[in-house]
């Protein structure tokens, strides 16, 4: 039978093994260095002396600090870098040698590990967006090189993901850190640690091409608000270049055949995005892709395109059809204009802004959807017709008035058909 003193002694080394007694060690504060890979620097001279002040008042450094053996006779700080920069204010400037040593618990753990409790012990305090940013590449660099030391949970999944489970942070806000940590010049990331530059200007600027950074770093634009500003007068196409895309891509015509523009993003995706078009006209090259349209150079995105559409070549809404009818009334009521012919009266017809009559191409007097049934195309329906057919829709659409005076027919057909007879 077991002595019921060995079975509590057994107890006893489980807890102990479980929980291990750890062992203060006091060292001297120039002894103590700063961990390589801590990023939050005790720099801040109000804060150091207002913690001096607390030690000072309490006598003694209440919390000890966390460090671990380098191969000399120093320890890297892995927690306490703000009571290590205490102290030794308290010795140099206020000559207080009863805190030149401090309480130090030695750690004895693996180079992972140490740069992982770096990480943890920073988290106790409110963190600036630079050392946010830090942390999250720091963390990413840890679970991609050493998996087996982190649990299992953290070991599957997309990187996105496990990060924003090990740190508490919204999934959208990881990666805006990141493209932050990746693209962002060294000029502006400087400025970023500094906190010269806030976390939504540091990430509009790592969204934008290198030699546009250097410019805003070296015009000293330091505001979300007006890096965004030069982004739209350098980066995005101008008024001219849409104006110029909007006929070169026959937007025109799909604003006349439709009623809106909701569908025009999938519509110049589908026509020009998959085939990877290219025109030009001067010094306006457009070339396209599925995600972006690059007009000179300046590339945005599709859904951008359409929106400055809409800012610098609004689609003029159509006219209900009762509108139209109303319209139409109007027009018939207004007085004949007199011609050079005297025996010739011009009823008021549409008129442009300059107040000419606007002619009408000839193949659109034809009925449209014709040429389908008989199984052509618009222009060669039209070289089908005999001089019969043609004179009925004529007929059919310009007015009494007209067709009686030779001389108004003669200024119409000048207006509608060239030299060699087709429409203009």
């Amino acid at each position: 039978m077991a002595k019921l003193g060995n079975i509590f002694n057994k107890e006893e080394i489980k807890k102990e093994e479980q929980h291990p007694r750890r062992t203060i060690k006091w060292i001297h504060y120039s002894k103590l260095k700063t961990n390589p890979d801590q990023y939050c620097p005790a720099r801040d001279k109000e804060e150091i002396e207002s913690l001096a002040d607390l030690i000072e008042a309490a006598g003694e450094v209440i919390e000890n600090l966390s460090v671990s053996k380098s191969d000399t006779d120093e320890y890297r700080i892995i927690a306490g870098h703000k009571r290590c920069e205490a102290c030794r204010l308290l010795v140099e400037e206020r000559g207080l040698k009863q805190f030149e040593f401090l309480p130090c618990i030695v750690n004895n753990v693996s180079v992972v590990q140490e740069s992982f409790r770096v990480l943890a012990s920073n988290g106790y305090h409110t963190k600036k967006p630079y050392e946010l940013m830090h942390e999250i590449t720091e963390m990413e660099r840890l679970l991609r090189e050493h998996p087996e030391e982190f649990p299992t949970s953290l070991q599957k999944g997309r990187m996105v993901e496990r990060l924003s489970k090990k740190m508490g942070i919204a999934r959208a806000t990881v990666q805006e850190y990141q493209q932050i940590s990746r693209n962002l010049l060294p000029e502006a990331m400087e400025k970023f640690k500094e906190g010269e530059i806030e976390k939504s200007a540091a990430l509009t600027l790592a969204r934008l091409p290198e030699k546009m950074q250097k410019e805003v770093i070296e015009q000293g634009i330091t505001k979300n608000v007006d890096i965004e500003e030069y982004k739209q007068k350098n980066l995005e196409p101008g008024a001219v270049e849409i104006r110029v895309s909007y006929r070169l891509l026959g937007i025109d015509e799909y604003d006349r055949s439709t009623v809106s523009r909701k569908a025009l993003v999938k519509f110049l995706r589908g026509r020009y995005g998959s085939t990877s078009y290219e025109i030009s006209q001067g010094e306006i090259r457009i070339s396209c892709s599925d995600k972006n349209i690059s007009i000179s150079e300046r590339s945005i995105t599709w859904e951008r395109y359409v929106t400055l559409l809409d800012q610098y070549c609004p689609k003029e809404e159509k006219e209900e059809p009762e509108l139209v009818e109303r319209r139409e009334e109007q027009r018939d009521m207004v007085p004949e204009i007199e011609t050079e012919d005297t025996d010739c009266k011009e009823p008021a017809g549409k008129l442009d802004r300059e107040g000419r009559e606007v002619s009408v191409p000839m193949d659109e007097l034809v009925e449209e959807g014709r040429e389908e049934t008989a199984g052509l195309t618009r222009q060669e329906y039209m070289n089908s017709l005999d001089i019969k057919e043609v004179s009925s829709y004529i007929s059919h659409f310009l007015s009494e008035e007209i067709l009686r005076c030779p001389a108004l027919i003669e200024k119409w057909l000048k207006d509608c058909v060239n030299e060699e007879g087709q429409s203009v």
